[in-house]
């Protein structure tokens, strides 16, 4: 049995986006030691290029959680172990096979309080449930490429109980590198590295700000504009405090030249 892909939603600021894909595969998970499932969700439409925030939910019906492994991989090949047989090798519960019990429903989260390979019941079902840290941090997709394949492995390393995948699904806050130097603009801009004049989250040196004719060039008839809305709001105030001044007249000059 396969499910899907679906996208449950995307927003969008002008910095920031996120989006979160569903994924598809085969459901079973086998007990054999040796077959990895891998669930497909393809986040094309993620309108940020890098990472800055990642997490996934996985729902899944097993009777021994701490047989499990799952792996969440990004489009370019980073890897992180969410679950890694949780309970084992000495995970508190009735021996030394890691966490027992039923089913999980969680969603792996680096802020949770609670880390999924320390939590194990012996009476609730899902015996994982809620938000949970992941067994490494989702942090490590931070500046990855968000668009692309994104693939989550799960894997039975022990006999006798085997399960089944019901829904596995990514979310996906992305920020824009405009300057395509490997960095999100947010952090380019907050590490000042680059301006951000007009405060819009966009670094200036991937906009044309001063160019108020719209020619591609700044030159002197761009000056002419600002100091015809010189002492008044306008179009020319690029530091956004609400007049043109001399403030955004050093802005143009820094700017001078074809855009």
């Amino acid at each position: 049995m396969s499910h899907a892909m679906t996208m449950l939603g995307v927003l969008l600021t002008p910095t920031m986006a996120w989006g979160s894909w569903c994924g598809s595969g085969e459901a079973s998970i086998p007990d054999d030691g040796q077959t990895v499932r891998v669930w497909t969700a393809h986040a094309d439409e993620a309108m940020g290029d890098l990472v800055v925030n990642a997490r996934l939910y996985v729902s899944l019906e097993h009777p021994w959680i701490g047989d499990l492994t799952i792996e969440l991989t990004a489009p370019d090949g980073t890897t992180v172990a969410v679950l890694d047989r949780p309970g084992m090798p000495d995970g508190g519960w009735i021996g030394p096979w890691g966490c027992g019990g039923d089913n999980m429903m969680v969603l792996f989260d680096d802020s949770a309080s609670e880390a999924a390979e320390d939590t194990c019941s012996q009476f609730d079902v899902p015996v994982l449930s809620g938000n949970k840290r992941p067994a490494e941090p989702l942090s490590a997709f931070y500046g990855v490429p968000a668009a692309g394949a994104w693939e989550v492995r799960f894997s039975d390393a022990s006999p006798i109980d085997a399960g089944t995948i019901d829904l596995a699904c990514v979310t996906i806050e992305s920020s824009p590198d405009c300057n395509s130097n490997g960095v999100p603009d947010l952090d380019d801009i907050g590490g000042g590295d680059s301006q951000d004049a007009d405060g819009d989250g966009i670094p200036d040196e991937c906009q044309c700000l001063a160019d108020l004719d719209g020619d591609d060039v700044v030159d002197v008839n761009d000056v002419l504009i600002l100091i015809g809305q010189f002492g008044q709001p306008g179009e020319a105030d690029f530091d956004g405090d609400g007049l043109v001044d001399a403030d955004d007249l050093l802005v143009l000059l820094a700017a001078w030249g074809n855009c």
